[in-house]
Order: C-alpha cells, then structure tokens, then sequence
C-alpha cells in the first residue's frame, strides 16, 4: 500500500502553493532538479532540504501522508549508504574496519551526498504531487506542449494505478486467506503461487481497459483536434512572481556551492 500511497498524494487544502499554476510548479521541480546535479557540497543539500520541508509543511499535509509518500525515497537512500563503501573505498581515515567493509570519512561523504541529492530532488516533486490534483496536473502538460494524447494517458495512469494495486493487494490477501503462500519456496516456486494473484488480477484489469475504452468512444474521444476545457487554467502575475523567485533561490545556492555566497 506504499507504493499506492505514494501515486495519490494529493492534499485538497487551500494553502498558497495549491493556487500556483501547475506550469510554475513543473518548472520549478524540474530547475531543482538540473540544480541538484551541480550541488556537491552536503551543508547546500542539507540547507535546500530544510527549506523544502518548509514548504512541504505549509501545504498543510499531514504527517501520515508525508511518511508514507517519503519512506520508499528514504529506504533506498538508508540502502545506498550502506552498501556505497562496498563499491568506493577511496581515501582516508577509514571509519571502521570490518574486512571487505572499509567505509572511509571522503566515501561516506560521497554518499551522504548523492542520499542528499535524490531526497533533495524527491521532495521538491513530492511538493507538486501534494499541491495539484490530476486534472490539472495534466492541463499543466498540455499547456506546456505536450500533446492531448499524452495528458489523457497520464490522467488514465494516474488514476488507474492506484485501483490496480488495490486490487492485486486485495486479491494476494484473499488467495493468502484460502491457504496460498507467495513468500515460501525458492524463486520458481515463488512466481508459480504467484499465477493464481496474477491472472484475475490482469483479467480485472482488462476488464476496466475495455469499460475504458468504450467511454471514451462515447464521449466521441478524438473527433476534434482542438479540445476544450470547463474549467482552464491561466498564468497569473503571482505566478511569474513566484518563478521568478525560484529562479533566485536557485541561483542562491548555486552561489554557495561555488564559494560566491559562503554557508559556514
């Protein structure tokens, strides 16, 4: 249920980011990524981390919905600096000596720094997700370019993935209730108890596909190139105020990252 906590996120309060146009906030989530591969320097990371979970803190997003939707990010970054030493063991001192496992002070640095980056650019998407339901979130991507077709299938997925992953958790607990053991066996027999989640799984899922399907053919899907909105979305002067202000936030750290404006 992790993984279907983390594609429905969305917290319908009325903060200030939730009114931001949804371009700005791709835009902006999009900046810190391409900024983050130049930050090396883990104090910047740590000082752009604090400043996201401000922002994440003022979405009003409740501490269940924030652990959820960070513990996937935050396992894999517990993973990679534990298993970093094991693949760089440049430099010294070395920290503890466990044979094979030697981690060293510039190796563990290293790594704090690329844990540091992924959660850095992790949480400034997390900020989008949280802010923009999905209508927009694809009006946002047809607005920017995208083709209609590709904001119809993100809708489609964004909607429909979590309802799948209901489904097969549904599906694996009540095969478990009839006696069925998927974590038992070597890794044959392990995909073997798998076949009986599997198939009514997909056939549910085919199922929804061709309901789907013959929807959007009744609501004549594709008859008109130029499409239509009830309600649209539009760029407003508090909108390029706040990229305007991303762009100098980004700059700001930039700058402490290349010594023009120091940190410590």
């Amino acid at each position: 249920m992790a993984a279907l906590a983390f594609v429905d996120i969305f917290v319908p309060n009325p903060s200030p980011l939730h009114s931001v146009d949804p371009r700005i906030k791709m835009i902006s989530a999009a900046l810190l990524t391409v900024v983050c591969f130049f930050l090396s320097d883990p104090i910047v990371l740590i000082a752009l981390l604090l400043f996201l979970q401000v922002l994440t803190i003022s979405t009003g997003v409740t501490l269940k919905v924030y652990g959820s939707s960070v513990w996937l990010v935050l396992r894999f970054t517990i993973l990679l600096l534990l298993i970093w030493p094991i693949f760089d063991r440049a430099g010294d001192p070395v920290i503890i000596d466990l044979w094979l496992y030697k981690p060293t002070v510039p190796a563990m640095t290293r790594a704090l720094t690329v844990a540091l980056r992924i959660f850095v650019i992790a949480s400034g998407w997390l900020i989008l997700m949280l802010t923009t339901n999905h209508s927009k979130l694809v009006r946002g991507f047809v607005k920017l370019g995208c083709p209609y077709d590709f904001g119809i299938s993100l809708s489609i997925a964004l909607r429909y993935i979590p309802n799948f992953l209901a489904t097969f958790a549904q599906i694996k607990e009540a095969q478990a209730s009839r006696g069925l053991e998927t974590s038992r066996g070597n890794l044959v027999g392990r995909a073997r108890n798998m076949v009986p989640v599997l198939v009514p799984a997909f056939a549910i899922a085919f199922r929804a596909i061709d309901g789907l399907s013959e929807a959007l053919v009744s609501r004549a899907y594709g008859a008109k190139e130029t499409r239509t909105y009830y309600r649209d979305i539009g760029m407003r002067y508090w909108d390029v105020a706040i990229l305007v202000s991303v762009v100098a936030v980004a700059s700001i750290f930039m700058a402490a990252q290349f010594g023009w404006l120091p940190l410590r």
